[in-house]
């Protein structure tokens, strides 16, 4: 039983370093550094020309989702007016980015640095 649950936390471990290194890549590719803020982030899913956008407007208020699945990875960007209030990046199950806000301390331009990701 507990070869099962080490292999599977193994497998799950390995998952979640791949879905990393895959965006790692991509905001490599896309920004050219291995460090990018969440408000870069958040600027390329709005940017990119495969997103969907919605738009609703709640208590008089304007929101815009966006919402873009590309090389199994899923990104989301939730904006009011032009306020980022959340930005995802995950794979199936596993979150890689996962800005929030109401709750991070953080400043937007903060980058996340990607510290294993090499340049080729």
């Amino acid at each position: 039983m507990k070869n099962r649950m080490d292999n599977m936390i193994h497998k799950a471990k390995v998952t979640f370093n791949k879905a990393n290194a895959k965006m790692k890549e991509k905001i490599y590719t896309l920004t050219g550094t291995t460090a990018a803020s969440v408000k870069e982030i958040a600027d390329i899913i709005k940017n990119h020309p495969d997103i969907k956008v919605t738009k609703k407007d709640l208590l008089g208020l304007q929101f815009t989702f966006y919402e873009m699945e590309l090389d199994g990875m899923y990104y989301y960007l939730e904006m009011k007016n032009s306020l980022i209030l959340q930005v995802d990046v995950q794979t199936l199950n596993e979150k890689i980015i996962a800005y929030r806000s109401y709750r991070d301390k953080y400043s937007l331009q903060t980058p996340v640095k990607f510290t294993q990701l090499e340049k080729k």
